[in-house]
């Protein structure tokens, strides 16, 4: 079960901030607009990332976030080939927005960097 952790306001006027996302094992820092959301609040939705470079079938079946200074480091089970998601834990992740080589399959373990993650 993810849960929201932190609300950052960057405008609460217009919804937009930063939300920091836990499954208990990993946590990933997100942005939202026309944010409704509250500390405390379970989400079950996907999550987008954009920007996402190096994407290459990984020798460890594990799952790993790692913030770095300006995107994340992640790995994790590609669940559904054809939308592109990645599984890290509790978190789906929507990689449309790069690259999968053609020689990775579906439930391969898979790693990449992202530099900006999304909910909507």
């Amino acid at each position: 079960m993810i849960k929201i952790k932190k609300v950052n306001w960057i405008d609460e006027d217009s919804g937009e901030a930063d939300i920091l996302l836990s499954d208990g094992l990993h946590s990933i820092e997100c942005f939202c607009s026309d944010c409704d959301v509250s500390e405390g609040d379970m989400f079950t939705d996907i999550i987008y990332g954009f920007n996402i470079k190096h994407i290459v079938k990984s020798l460890n079946e594990e799952y790993i976030v790692d913030k770095k200074t300006d995107y994340y480091h992640v790995q994790g089970e590609l669940i559904d080939l054809k939308n592109e998601i990645l599984q890290i834990g509790e978190f789906k992740i929507d990689l449309s927005d790069g690259n999968i080589p053609k020689d990775i399959k579906q439930n391969e373990y898979v790693e990449a960097d992202i530099s900006r993650i999304d909910i909507y």
